[in-house]
């Protein structure tokens, strides 16, 4: 299949939707679509999304994994790309591309536990092995103390490790079975028939994980906004050092393209070419020293130094980083004003990151913002409670909009350009939203151990007596 998106033009007079991370989440899905200016649903039942004429949808990956719509999520955005083809955007991100797994993992010559792939046997090698759940210690969990490993080495219960702790999906096989079973209430949803549906869904040609692949990518660009899954910094060092080594390059290749343009197609060719490979050897070799697609696999490890679907954009902490000098006169150059991401989930609305001036000069690359809010509030059962807003790149890219409503309950509405917005103040906190419902009032939030978030209200005489930490 030729790519879609690298072919696109999109008019400048279009408002660009962003919506990212909704994994499956149908509650999410509604909440946003109820408040949005650019999507709408077509049905009473709020199933089938619409798309406003004046609107263009990119969708940042990860449309499924932890919610009871996984399969609804991925046939509708497919069903939104054919309708409007030159208006939506499918991104891929890592809990998308990694279901390829499956075809070669649970095909029928890799269920000798001797003679199966050893980065399989061994894995997830990605996680350190204090932390890591082998298959054999899975496979040993079950059977039991003197029990029979072979007995339980089955595909639903390979499946079950696969997803519990090589993919961060826990409890997505029980999520998969109710799914199915409110499509067919009348039958009693199998073991056998879960397994199915997750190998079907992307192994089959109308799988509707393997459409989405098919019609997805890895970057667009418009509106001076550069979209990407997780982004470009691929490490922060202890002592702040910031790395965009995603920028520029192609997995394959030592060259780094100085053109965005260039390196964006360049980018999704890869992509495709590597669904190719996967299409012509889905399973292992024989010797397991290949697979195809296995490059695109790896692409979407955390361990990957150069994928703009894994990057990063947080310190130790979780505070928001600013790109290095040398990104920011890369995309600059580019007439790049932003990044728009998601992967990374960052509190309970869209972060914005702004660029602070370097030795006084203003560069045109402005702001990095968030997407991800599936973590806006931990005490809810799906972790993300009532909080959900609308991203919107206004016509010809001069800013961003974001409206929506936090957890607990107070609406936000503001534009990127708005001069405290993304910035950080003295005291370490950063302004991450304005109020809608109370004049010149902000939210502002610190990040401390990677997860801890505390948020205050501020109003704009308090920030402005705390003053910006770029302006000391």
């Amino acid at each position: 299949m030729q790519h879609l998106a690298r072919r696109m033009t999109p008019a400048p007079s279009l408002r660009v939707c962003f919506l990212t991370d909704v994994e499956g989440n149908r509650s999410y899905v509604q909440r946003v679509v109820r408040q949005s200016s650019c999507l709408r649903f077509a049905d009473a039942g709020e199933r089938r999304l619409a798309l406003h004429d004046d609107a263009l949808l990119v969708f940042g990956g990860d449309a499924g994994d932890k919610g009871d719509d996984t399969l609804h999520c991925y046939e509708e955005l497919v069903r939104l790309k054919r309708e409007h083809p030159d208006r939506v955007v499918l991104l891929v991100g890592n809990r998308d591309v990694n279901k390829l797994r499956f075809t070669s993992e649970l095909h029928d010559s890799e269920m000798s536990l001797h003679a199966m792939a050893r980065e399989i046997y061994d894995g997830p090698v990605w996680v350190p092995r204090d932390r890591r759940t082998t298959l054999p210690q899975f496979l040993a969990g079950l059977a039991g103390a003197g029990g029979d490993v072979e007995a339980v080495n089955t595909k639903v219960n390979r499946l079950q490790w696969m997803l519990e702790h090589t993919m961060g999906c826990q409890g997505e096989f029980e999520r998969r079975r109710r799914e199915l079973q409110a499509r067919s209430p009348a039958a009693k949803v199998s073991d056998q028939d879960v397994l199915a549906s997750f190998i079907d869904s992307v192994a089959q040609p109308s799988g509707a994980l393997r459409e989405y692949l098919e019609h997805g990518a890895l970057a667009f660009l418009t509106h001076d906004t550069l979209f990407l899954h997780g982004g470009v910094v691929t490490s922060v060092d202890t002592d702040g050092r910031v790395t965009a080594g995603a920028l520029g390059r192609v997995p394959g290749s030592t060259h780094v393209f100085a053109d965005v343009r260039e390196w964006v197609d360049a980018l999704n060719a890869w992509y495709q070419q590597e669904l190719d490979a996967w299409r012509r050897q889905p399973t292992w070799t024989e010797d397991r020293s290949s697979r195809g697609g296995n490059a695109l696999l790896e692409y979407v490890l955390p361990s990957h130094r150069e994928s703009v679907v894994m990057g990063r954009h947080l310190d130790r902490a979780g505070m928001p980083v600013a790109l290095p000098p040398d990104a920011v006169a890369w995309l600059s150059a580019n007439g790049v004003r932003r990044l728009l991401i998601g992967h990374t989930p960052h509190g309970n609305s869209p972060t914005v990151v702004k660029q602070p001036a370097w030795n006084g000069q203003c560069p045109l690359f402005e702001e990095v913002v968030m997407g991800d809010t599936s973590y806006s509030d931990m005490s809810a059962s799906d972790n993300r409670g009532i909080a959900a807003s609308e991203v919107v790149v206004q016509r010809g890219g001069a800013a961003v909009a974001v409206r929506g409503v936090l957890q607990d309950g107070r609406p936000i509405a503001y534009e990127s350009t708005d001069p405290l917005i993304g910035r950080r103040l003295r005291d370490g906190t950063q302004v991450k939203a304005r109020l809608a419902d109370v004049p010149d009032e902000f939210l502002v939030f610190r990040v401390e151990n990677g997860f801890s978030y505390t948020y205050h209200y501020r109003s704009r005489d308090d920030v402005e007596r705390i003053g910006l930490q770029d302006d000391a």
